[in-house]
């Protein structure tokens, strides 16, 4: 029964995630970083959260993976899915621009704007490279072989940025044999997706992996302005990776990435209330405290173009050599390039009329450079250091149509941004084995970050300074301690001290001249932590937590106000504010029989402003805005799922169904009621069945049709706007290996 549960494990992964994810291939460098699985118990999972392969339970710090093993229990179509997966985490799509725009909060912590001038707060790391923009960061579950959820701050391996976590996605390396699969679904609103990977050796010593996806979709919006299908989506991707071992010693690893979106695009809902100009002078209201101007989350009144005419395409290029120097040292340099090209008009006032629009085209550039010793082995110290070098630019040519300051008037107001970011660091981790029990981790990293702004308003507004950028640099030492105790041979206990940073940097739509030339400060969050990582009952039961305080100085927040020039508005970064964090997250894998895997997570959050003084509304009183609850940070969020499996004629039966609960949240910076979450309860499930390399699933998400909004936004006196989740999908997939 053991064997064939492993078995299945490993037919049954095209299913449940795209093709890639699925293959059961090496997971990491090495063969000897499969996951094994102890007779009649869990998986061990491999982790490389600390940049080098071990043990999920040795990890003295609060980390939840999914194995290639879990991943084929599921339905994952981008990064958002995997939020279930770990306790106080939610990721949403800001639906602000084209291809995905990420919100992701890690206890708390997180932002959500489209602008590339805000430094996401969570890091979302795709085989080792960053990704430093929200735009692109709602990764396709594509050939994901490994996701790691690393919560609180990861200033040292990770450096600037990953201030409240970090998502860490491997995906499958080439073969040296020939395999592949093929994949198939089809979903309501007529969605289409078609996934292929093959792999297979060139010679001895070189292998070769081939990907491809592509996905269309109606979407579920119903566009009643132009009676129409309104989000619908294409979205393609080639990719292919180069596996070489010219010698014993020496791996070398090539990939290129080719992704494209075309979409209509996202539809916003007007929720004005009464007070707001848009109400109360064009008429554009809301129905009633949480429902908007259209009268259903689903329906949009929006007049925005809605021809594919919103783009996003992106280039990802990855090399990685790996050189075993003996004595178990070993030197990893990994370089990355993302480039990416967007486009999009979209009517952000979700009204019939012309009042808020803007064409946002932008380019994007990074280059990161990382450079690592690691000692591994069995003897008291083990460490890895490094150094990091990154290199980032982009340009937006935004034109914002007002249609509500001159009546019958559109006016169309150009700004130009230029922004650049280069980044140094060198950084330090090790454990050093006091005694056989006793374990001590001392990091440390140093970051040395400079960003220059340029800003032309074409005689708009008083800036023109492209070829004449501002500039500011900070420097910053985040350091990292941890203290480790084996009470038994599965039962570890541990204390951990951790410290993050974001990045300064310059407000990335001014309509001022001082905003414009201002830099805002960096911020910090200091993190306490105790907690615990268990196996018991024949490593039957795997249950680990932890507690955790985090302090968070010199906030940063993004406060939208009234401007005299430009568009009227003005989106500014100020450092205004502290938080204090605290929590219990919990983890709990369990199987008490072969046939039968529970899954569970629950998390606890206390997130409050501790001070909050500033002029929130440009009237030139400072205010006290303590009172104030924290974006997505609810105070009860849990998951609960099982998988049961059955033989059944000729094949393998099973049926897999979780339950994830996001608890009462604020969504908008201002807690406005209309825009406010209840409690939450997604609904997954699937049957499956398989015979030999064939398989048929027929799945559904979000089964109870929540309807919660994914993000909202203030425009103090204009307007609110917000977006919903998907709702309730369904569909069929037929899965071929070979």
């Amino acid at each position: 029964m053991i064997n064939r549960y492993r078995t299945i494990t490993l037919l049954a992964s095209a299913a449940t995630l795209p093709l890639g994810a699925q293959i059961a291939f090496a997971q990491d460098a090495r063969p000897a970083d499969d996951p094994v699985q102890v007779s009649g118990g869990l998986d061990v999972i491999v982790v490389t959260a600390r940049k080098r392969t071990e043990n999920l339970q040795d990890v003295s710090a609060s980390v939840s993976a999914l194995s290639q093993a879990e991943l084929a229990r599921r339905f994952d179509s981008d990064v958002r899915d995997f939020a279930s997966a770990s306790p106080n985490v939610i990721i949403d799509d800001t639906q602000q621009g084209p291809g995905g725009v990420a919100a992701t909060t890690i206890r708390g912590i997180g932002v959500a704007d489209v602008e590339k001038s805000v430094d996401p707060a969570v890091g979302v790391v795709l085989d080792e490279i960053y990704l430093g923009t929200s735009s692109g960061n709602l990764v396709k579950a594509i050939d994901i072989d490994r996701v790691e959820v690393l919560r609180g701050p990861q200033g040292t391996l990770f450096g600037r940025n990953a201030i409240g976590g970090v998502i860490n996605l491997a995906r499958s390396r080439p073969t040296d044999e020939l395999t592949g699969k093929l994949r198939a679904t089809y979903a309501n609103y007529d969605t289409v997706e078609a996934e292929g990977l093959v792999s297979f050796p060139l010679t001895e010593w070189a292998a070769v992996k081939f990907t491809g996806a592509y996905r269309q979709s109606d979407g579920y919006i119903f566009n009643e302005f132009y009676n129409q299908d309104g989000q619908r989506s294409e979205f393609t991707a080639l990719g292919v990776q180069l596996l070489l071992n010219p010698t014993p010693n020496l791996e070398l690893s090539f990939s290129f990435d080719d992704q494209n979106t075309r979409q209509d695009p996202p539809q916003l809902h007007n929720l004005a209330k009464p007070s707001d100009l848009f109400c109360a002078v064009y008429g554009q209201c809301r129905v009633d405290l949480t429902t908007p101007q259209s009268g259903d989350r689903y329906v949009s009144v929006s007049n925005g173009p809605l021809n594919k005419n919103a783009f996003f395409d992106m280039n990802l290029g990855i090399a990685r050599a790996t050189y075993d120097l003996g004595s178990d040292l070993e030197v990893n340099y990994i370089y990355g390039r993302m480039e990416t090209d967007e486009g999009i008009t979209q009517d952000f006032d979700g009204t019939p009329l012309t009042l808020y629009d803007t064409d946002r085209p932008a380019v994007y550039h990074q280059d990161t450079h990382e450079l690592r010793l690691s000692k591994g082995g069995n003897g008291p110290l083990t460490f890895v250091v490094g150094g990091y070098y990154w290199d980032s630019a982009y340009t937006i040519d935004l034109v914002s149509y007002i249609g509500f300051a001159i009546p019958g008037t559109i006016l169309a107001i150009p700004q130009t941004v230029r922004q650049t970011t280069k980044s140094y660091a060198a950084f330090f981790e090790g454990d050093y084995k006091i005694s056989d029990r006793l374990t001590l981790t001392l990091g440390g990293r140093y970051t040395h970050d400079k960003k220059t702004s340029g800003v032309n308003d074409y005689g708009f507004g008083p800036n023109d300074n492209l070829d004449n950028p501002e500039e500011a640099d900070w420097s910053k030492f985040t350091p990292r301690a941890s203290l480790s105790f084996d009470v038994t041979e599965d039962v570890m206990i541990y204390g951990l001290y951790s410290r993050g940073y974001r990045s300064g940097g310059f407000t990335g739509r001014p309509t001022t001249e001082n905003t414009a030339k201002t830099p805002y400060e960096p911020e910090t969050v200091d993190n306490f932590e105790l907690g615990f990582k268990s196996e018991f009952a024949d490593r039957r039961v795997r249950l680990n937590a932890s507690a955790f305080l985090m302090k968070y100085k010199d906030k940063q927040e993004d406060v939208d106000v009234p401007a005299p020039t430009g568009t009227g508005r003005e989106n500014r970064t100020i450092n205004a504010s502290s938080a204090e964090l605290k929590g219990i997250e919990i983890d709990l894998t369990a199987r008490p029989m072969d046939s039968l895997t529970f899954n569970a997570n629950l998390g606890y959050l206390d997130a409050k402003y501790k001070e909050f003084i500033a002029d929130t509304n440009n009237d030139g009183i400072l205010d006290d805005n303590s009172g104030l609850a924290l974006r997505r940070a609810p105070e009860w969020n849990w998951t609960l799922g099982a998988t049961y499996e059955i033989a059944v004629g000729p094949g393998e039966f099973w049926v897999s169904g979780d339950v994830h609960y996001i608890g009462a949240h604020e969504i908008s910076f201002l807690n406005n009621p209309s825009l406010r979450n209840d409690g939450q309860y997604l609904i997954n499930g699937s049957l499956n069945y398989q015979i030999n390399n064939t398989q048929i699933s027929v799945f559904g998400r979000n089964l109870a049709n929540e309807d919660g909004w994914t993000i909202g936004y203030d425009v103090q006196g204009l307007w609110s706007y917000g977006a919903a989740r998907p709702p309730r999908t369904y569909g069929v997939v037929v899965t071929q290996k070979f």
